[in-house]
């Protein structure tokens, strides 16, 4: 949960401060700014099933410790950025924030969710959704309490958006002591077993080889053959399009119809804790309720969280936003993942997930920039965020058809 905080809000929720301050300083277009954040979408649907491949290979604890070292030096690279042509039109312009924003998602997307994801699925199997909804909380804790404050430093004049980069590129390191002596790939590394202890001796420290095959466990290609895998990964990736297009715009949007820079970037904090509160509802459910039909109704709830956004002309629009989005996002959050772990089990999890987040991520590159296209046509963003809904919803439809598969073995 701590590592998903603090990888994840900088990154992930705080986009939004990062594009405030380059439009400000550099007069860039939201469309040339939002090219940086789905280049970075790209860049992690290409990495992520090499990840999951690493993390299988090598272990979770390791990528993620190398994830960390890269986004420090991302962090490094965007406190100097700065404009290469002599047109602020020119789309190449921000070619310096697109690189340092790539090599920050691609550290984030090996230190953070696909990492964490893959180690709790590894030691919980009775209440995994559960258990990932507390590690997954790590991102709405981390936007809750650390993106206000970042909006504080970066909007400061004594600190500003530069030497906020240069401080998180020199904390980013400091997480490696924590990962690497706190955090265990399996539980079969330390003699336990997932949700019970029992007396098996220190097994070899070896990934491939600490993770007896189970009866529920599909290979990659035998996952790839079945439909739900896709339904899955389309569902997912359509409310994934939602939240990559509220981090990068939603503080943007507040701002834009009325609300400051610093309330807003508390609004979207706000929402990301009861978004956190409901990961833990969710988890909850997930274990006690058909996954599929749960994550569909979440899902819809967010959509409709997103539709809300465009009325924020006041605080009391805007709570009523942070709580429909809240809730909808963070009970939505865990059960979609956990839903793989159950039907497609332990052994090529990595794998799986590392190829799922692959569709799923090619998917949330396209919001931001249609959302931001909108924006300098039409100079707001009620038809970008509606639309946007509107598919959100459509794909949250998709999880009705996300049954359960057959165990390979009993076919």
């Amino acid at each position: 949960m701590v590592v998903n905080a603090v990888i994840s809000a900088p990154a992930y929720g705080a986009t939004g401060l990062w594009i405030d301050s380059l439009e400000s300083e550099f007069g860039w277009s939201r469309t040339q700014l939002s090219i940086a954040f789905s280049l970075g979408q790209l860049e992690g649907s290409i990495a992520a099933p090499i990840v999951g491949y690493l993390i299988d290979k090598i272990g979770g604890k390791k990528v993620a410790c190398m994830g960390a070292m890269v986004s420090a030096i991302g962090f490094l690279l965007l406190s100097q950025t700065v404009p290469v042509t002599e047109s602020r039109e020119n789309w190449l312009d921000p070619t310096i924030f697109y690189f340092s924003y790539i090599t920050i998602m691609f550290g984030v997307t090996l230190g953070g969710w696909i990492p964490m994801t893959v180690i709790i699925n590894n030691w919980f199997s009775k209440n995994r959704s559960l258990a990932m909804s507390i590690g997954s909380v790590g991102f709405s804790v981390g936007t809750f309490a650390i993106v206000p404050l970042l909006a504080i430093l970066i909007s400061s004049d004594d600190v500003g958006w530069q030497a906020t980069a240069i401080g998180l590129a020199i904390f980013f390191p400091l997480l490696l002591v924590p990962i690497t002596k706190i955090i265990k790939n399996t539980p079969e590394e330390i003699g336990e077993v997932p949700d019970g202890k029992v007396s098996l001796g220190r097994v070899e420290n070896k990934v491939g080889a600490s993770i007896p095959t189970e009866a529920n466990d599909f290979t990659l290609s035998e996952a790839l053959r079945e439909k739900v895998f896709w339904y899955i990964a389309i569902g997912h990736g359509a409310s994934a399009m939602l939240t990559s297009t509220m981090m990068v715009h939603l503080i943007l949007a507040f701002k834009h119809q009325g609300i400051s820079l610093q309330t807003a970037a508390f609004i979207w904090g706000i929402a990301m804790g009861i978004g956190g509160v409901s990961q833990i509802l969710g988890g909850f459910l997930g274990d006690r309720t058909p996954k599929h039909i749960a994550v569909c109704i979440f899902g819809c709830v967010q959509a409709i969280g997103v539709s809300i956004a465009v009325l924020v002309t006041n605080l009391w629009m805007a709570i009523l936003f942070s709580i429909v989005y809240g809730i909808g996002f963070g009970a939505r959050a865990p059960i979609t993942t956990s839903m793989r772990g159950d039907y497609f089990g332990r052994k090529a999890f990595g794998k799986i997930m590392g190829v799922s987040a692959m569709s799923m991520m090619l998917m949330t590159m396209f919001g931001p920039i249609f959302a931001g296209r909108l924006f300098d046509l039409q100079g707001d963003y009620k038809s970008g965020f509606l639309i946007l809904a509107l598919v959100g919803f459509i794909g949250s439809l998709i999880f009705l058809l996300a049954k359960k598969p057959t165990s390979p073995e009993k076919v």
